[in-house]
């Protein structure tokens, strides 16, 4: 059986669900799927979800594209376009 975690979090009246999340939070983690955390608390993926479905809930048309998520976004399309252009230059 495993150990049982004796933190902060382990004597609160909340779901073991919400511990999770406050666990995750505290470790700078995706309080989703346990990924390191781009910004606040989510992964870029689920950052990119989350402002989607917001978008859809809303019905919003228009993309804002000064938000935080968009330029992440960006800056890891840019960062991963650069690996792979460097990648295929040594391959040659």
């Amino acid at each position: 059986m495993r150990k049982r975690i004796e933190d902060e979090y382990t004597h609160l009246r909340v779901s073991r669900q919400r511990k999770y999340q406050l666990r995750m939070k505290r470790d700078r983690r995706c309080t989703e799927c346990g990924e390191p955390a781009v910004q606040g608390s989510r992964c870029l993926k689920h950052l990119v979800k989350a402002r989607e479905r917001q978008r859809e809930k809303r019905g919003l048309k228009r993309r804002y594209r000064s938000t935080l998520s968009y330029r992440l976004q960006e800056a890891a399309r840019r960062k991963r376009s650069s690996a792979r252009s460097r990648s295929s230059a040594t391959a040659r």
